[in-house]
């Protein structure tokens, strides 16, 4: 009868921590995730901002306004 609760216990254990392995395991996942998106759209983010920047530096000095205003005007 022992031998039987041993087994028992054994089996629950391993069992157990089977589930409570893979449960950890999607949590870490997912806040892994949630890391890697964050940091990607700030990468984006800042190369968003630095071809604006640019843009704008480009775009002030392109020369004359009056051709900068028909360049722009087949833009739109």
């Amino acid at each position: 009868m022992a031998d039987l609760l041993i087994w028992l216990v054994a089996a629950f254990g391993a069992v157990g921590g089977a589930v409570l392995g893979r449960f950890w395991g999607r949590v870490e996942g997912k806040r892994e995730g949630k890391r890697e998106a964050e940091r990607d759209a700030m990468e984006d983010k800042n190369e968003r901002v630095e071809r604006g920047r640019d843009a704008v530096l480009d775009g002030r000095d392109a020369g004359n306004p009056a051709d900068r205003l028909r360049r722009n005007d087949g833009r739109w």
